[in-house]
């Protein structure tokens, strides 16, 4: 899987795009299919966004999260367990719909 991350009017270090990274590549834990993943970070006048953009087969779930002030790493974890959540749903219903 592919991560890509995009970065809008914000400073990221390392270490971030390293946790940013590695919540993708769990995520291949919930559908292993998983063709993309595409991060965008965006710094907004009163608050931090970050939206998730997963593609799988004939389809594309986002999950976003907003956070006020600068705490990155509370709109990353809102948005992971948003997107979690899609995903274990596609999961479950690509393979109800196999048997």
């Amino acid at each position: 899987m592919e991560t890509r991350i995009s970065v809008r009017n914000l400073k990221v270090s390392d270490t971030t795009k390293d946790h940013i990274e590695k919540v993708c590549a769990k995520l291949g834990q919930f559908y292993d299919r998983i063709i993309d993943c595409e991060v965008v970070l965006a710094k907004h006048r009163l608050g931090t966004r970050v939206e998730f953009v997963v593609k799988v087969p004939q389809q594309t779930l986002v999950a976003s999260a907003y956070t006020q002030g600068d705490n990155l790493f509370k709109a990353v974890a809102e948005a992971r367990e948003r997107l979690e959540k899609q995903v274990k749903k596609y999961h479950d219903k690509v393979v109800d719909h196999r048997g």
